[in-house]
């Protein structure tokens, strides 16, 4: 059995073990050339990738804006409606091109996955909306699903506690 000082020290090193890997950033992160294009205009999306070898990335769009091209091999890319696969194979940077639409707004949102480092996340979304205008969904305050993904540290803390509450109750 191990005593309740114990215990602590347990989760304090599975702490520290845990939140360098969290804290060291996402290894995709997103920037866009124009955040407000005008209807119709055609924006660039560019991801940074740091040190996925080999593995994907898939990009969401808001309703209305469409995928107007990349310079990632074809052979390595595959559109689905809103989603936009792209396969990562010591790539450091993708991009894209979007067309926006008449009218509207929304999150570009993605997720990506390091098949060699067994791990996998989500990418900050980044926010559009034609010529800054919001879109009735937006301006009441509704978020998309996306953003309402919870914190990585969430987990750890209840991985934590359920250790203490588990282990500090035996004797």
């Amino acid at each position: 059995m191990i005593g309740l000082p114990a215990n602590r020290l347990f989760c304090l090193v599975l702490l520290f073990l845990f939140v360098p890997a969290a804290a060291c950033g996402a290894p995709v992160t997103r920037t866009l050339s124009a955040a407000e294009p005008g209807a119709g205009e055609v924006f660039d999306v560019s991801l940074s990738i740091d040190g996925i070898a080999l593995g994907g990335v898939v990009e969401t769009l808001p309703a209305g804006y469409a995928f107007a091209g990349t310079d990632h091999p074809d052979d390595r890319v595959l559109v689905r409606g809103q989603k936009i696969g792209f396969t990562v194979m010591n790539d450091t940077r993708i991009t894209y091109s979007v067309t926006a639409p008449a009218s509207g707004s929304g999150d570009i949102t993605g997720t990506w996955e390091d098949f060699l480092g067994e791990s996998d996340g989500q990418v900050a979304a980044s926010h559009v909306a034609v010529d800054g205008i919001e879109t009735a969904a937006e301006s009441a305050g509704e978020k998309p699903a996306a953003q309402e993904a919870a914190s990585p540290f969430a987990a750890l803390a209840a991985a934590a506690a359920l250790l203490l509450a588990g282990w500090g109750g035996r004797r």
